[in-house]
C-alpha cells in the first residue's frame, strides 16, 4: 500500500508527531505508514484520513488497485487498435 499521508501532512502543516498525537499512535507508527513498510487498520487509516481532512482513497493507495486499473487501461487501449 502506498499513503500520501507525508503530502498532505506537509499542507495541514503537521508534523508526524503531531498527526501521531492526533490519532492515538507513536511517531514511529506515522513514519513507517509513510514508508509504506506498515498497512494501517481500517479505523486508523479513517482516522488519519479525518485528521488530514481528505478522502481515505485519496491518502492511501492499494497497489492491487493500482495494477487493476493499468491493466483495464492497457486493454481498453487495445481494443481501440485498429491494424
Amino acid at each position: 500500500m502506498k499513503t500520501r499521508i507525508k503530502e498532505f501532512r506537509a499542507r495541514n502543516g503537521l508534523t508526524q508527531e503531531e498527526l501521531a498525537s492526533k490519532v492515538g499512535v507513536r511517531r514511529e507508527t506515522i513514519v513507517f505508514l509513510e514508508k509504506g513498510k506498515y498497512n494501517p487498520s481500517l479505523k486508523l487509516a479513517h482516522d488519519i484520513a479525518q485528521v488530514l481532512n481528505a478522502p481515505i482513497e485519496q491518502v492511501f493507495i492499494f497497489e492491487e488497485e493500482q495494477d487493476h486499473r493499468a491493466q483495464v487501461q492497457s486493454k481498453d487501449h487495445h481494443r481501440h487498435y485498429i491494424p
